[in-house]
């Protein structure tokens, strides 16, 4: 965990991390007390703790990793995050503040021979460019998370994975949860935007309007007057209308569907 530099007041932030930082020994716990490999780190808006090796596969298995995979770890610490997916074949790359723990990272990469993919840099994580990763993983305080939500929305493309350890994005429902001993990861897929008004064309070549309400990955509206309610993973659009079910993938301008089209109102 990184962040950008503050003052030293940080209270409130420990109290948020005392719960559940102690089930694999290297938690906030020792930080408090003096001990342990964080507790000499400098002070940052995201003290470092480093993420338990089992939480990393999971955050990895829950994002499905694999070889040819853009992989950006936010506030990479020691960059195991980073090692464990370069492993697996992705190319990878950390964001961490701390000079210490990037120089430490990259003595890691040239060890295990993953230099190649496993790349570090010291940036603000906040001034990082976002859009060529497909997936994303971060271990920061919500309120940084929420701080990163319009970007994450915004820069990346529909369907790149986004995995959490600990901390949820507020009203953002994740797609996917998991506890880990005591420690819980969330997935969200980033959703294309289908929010707006659309003409459709169904199987019988009937013309309706489709007018879509989009809050995150939830879907509301009508379609030809009648209401409907779905769903959004990636570009791919779920929705049920007058007791019918309609799938399609979201484009800039167009959703297309199986035996049904819509096009953007401009």
């Amino acid at each position: 965990m990184a962040g950008r530099p503050v003052r030293r007041a940080r209270v409130a932030l420990f109290a948020l991390l005392l719960t559940g930082c102690n089930a694999h020994g290297d938690g906030m716990g020792h930080i408090l007390a003096g001990t342990g490999i964080a507790a000499r780190e400098p002070d940052y808006d995201v003290p470092y703790v480093p993420t338990p090796e089992p939480v990393v596969d999971a955050m990895l298995d829950m994002g499905a990793v694999k070889a040819g995979d853009t992989l950006i770890d936010l506030g990479s610490g020691d960059g195991r995050i980073v090692l464990a997916a370069a492993k697996r074949g992705a190319t990878a790359s950390g964001v961490e503040i701390d000079a210490a723990l990037v120089e430490r990272a990259r003595r890691n990469a040239a060890l295990l021979s993953l230099a190649d993919r496993a790349r570090f840099s010291r940036a603000n994580l906040f001034d990082v460019p976002l859009a060529q990763a497909n997936v994303v993983t971060m271990y920061l305080l919500p309120r940084i998370n929420l701080a990163l939500r319009p970007r994450l929305l915004t820069e990346l493309k529909p369907g790149t994975r986004i995995v959490t350890h600990a901390f949820d994005m507020g009203d953002w429902r994740a797609d996917g949860e998991r506890l880990v001993g005591d420690r819980r990861v969330y997935l969200w897929i980033v959703p294309a935007v289908a929010g707006g008004e659309w003409q459709a064309t169904l199987a019988d070549g009937t013309s309706v309007s489709l007018a879509l309400d989009q809050r995150f990955q939830d879907v509301t509206g009508t379609m030809g007057g009648t209401a409907l309610t779905g769903s959004l993973r990636g570009t791919t659009l779920r929705f049920t209308a007058g007791g019918r079910s309609y799938t399609g993938q979201v484009g800039e301008a167009t959703i297309t569907g199986p035996d049904w089209r819509a096009t953007r109102n401009r």
